[in-house]
């Protein structure tokens, strides 16, 4: 919320390391790491809407992304691009990474990359510019009900913009400085419906055919040479963590729940909260057994209690870090279907309003 006002603001911006260490990547051609694949499910939890229509931009109605899975069918999709890029972000404020679409701090040399980099690849800039591909692969999600529920509901979207500035300084230093992620609030409360629109921005309005809660999608997380920190980043983003409790607004709010991810368009009107679970995780025998051995060897698959038992070692360095990033990355990512604050941006004679121009949001 801005200073002194009931409401809160959709998003915040979270304090990230500055220091971001780097070395060369472990490449295929090295076959010592882990490589394998994640079955993956999403549901989500609120409003899910991936905009379709992509050939004109100017559609007041817009539908569900689909995807053909045979002459007369489609379905819809979360495409793997969306995933990888929403799982990606996560990486870097997590695991300590740049951030890749800032090109001052972004690596910038393929033998000295972030974790991140590491992982989800990165382009040199420049002539000569080498790629490092990256070792994870995501595919499309797609939707398993046959007969999808959907639901109308009138959003503005407008791209993200810095439209007041002190909203975007870094809770820490109170400055525009770039030391910070923005992120968004789970609206637990926004299951069925939007935020009414102002007149103002009314006329500019969608209307958007959501899907509604509980719908399930599929999609499978490939990975290939990653070392044992990589595997360990690239299962927590997904799993997250299971039950946390935080303590927000000078311990006038206490917020308890797992922590659930953020997918899709319209996440400041509440829309895009998923659970991601992890149902299968295979891991591929060893290179030097597999291209050695004459007979077919068994990949290793882990489900069930097994494979609670695998995530729990995997995340265990995460979930204990209690450093400022991950304490208010928890505070942003924590589902508690009993929170039942208001979330709405400032109206325009808000901004307008000189005594509000230097008026910040209340820390977390």
């Amino acid at each position: 919320m801005p200073v002194d006002e009931s409401f809160w603001n959709p998003y915040r911006m979270i304090p990230v390391q500055q220091k971001i260490p780097r070395k060369s990547p472990l490449t295929d051609e090295k076959f010592t790491g882990h490589s394998g694949h994640l079955c993956c499910t999403l549901t989500n939890l609120t409003p899910l809407f991936i905009g379709g229509n992509k050939d004109d931009p100017n559609k007041k109605n817009q539908t569900f992304l689909t995807k053909d899975i045979g002459k007369f069918e489609k379905k819809c999709v979360i495409p793997g691009t969306s995933l990888k890029g929403a799982l990606r972000s996560l990486a870097e404020i997590v695991g300590n990474g740049c951030m890749i679409t800032d090109h001052g701090k972004a690596c910038k040399k393929i033998n000295a990359l972030c974790i991140a980099c590491r992982m989800f690849g990165m382009m040199e800039q420049g002539s000569n510019a080498r790629v490092h591909k990256g070792k994870v692969s995501i595919s499309d999600a797609l939707l398993q009900e046959e007969k999808p529920s959907s639901i109308s509901l009138d959003v503005y979207l407008s791209s993200s913009k810095l439209s007041h500035e002190p909203f975007y300084r870094t809770p820490e230093t109170n400055r525009y400085d770039q030391q910070s992620r923005k992120m968004y609030f789970h609206q637990p409360k926004r299951i069925d419906s939007v935020q009414k629109l102002s007149p103002i921005v009314q006329d500019n309005a969608w209307k958007i055919n959501a899907l509604e809660i509980n719908h399930h999608f599929e999609f499978t997380v490939h990975f290939s040479n990653l070392t044992q920190d990589e595997l360990s980043l690239l299962v927590y983003i997904l799993a997250l963590e299971n039950n946390v409790s935080v303590v927000i607004e000078s311990g006038n709010i206490h917020l308890n729940g797992p922590l659930r991810h953020k997918i899709g368009n319209a996440k400041p009107l509440g829309l895009g909260s998923c659970h991601i679970q992890i149902n299968e995780l295979v891991l591929l025998n060893p290179p030097k057994q597999r291209f050695s051995s004459l007979t077919q060897l068994q990949d290793t698959s882990y489900t069930g209690d097994a494979l609670q038992t695998k995530i729990n070692a995997y995340t265990k360095p995460f979930v204990s870090d209690n450093r400022q990033t991950m304490q208010q990355l928890r505070k942003m990512m924590v589902w508690d279907e009993n929170d039942d604050r208001v979330f709405k941006y400032p109206d325009y004679h808000w901004f307008k309003n000189p005594e509000y121009s230097q008026k910040p949001l209340k820390k977390i």
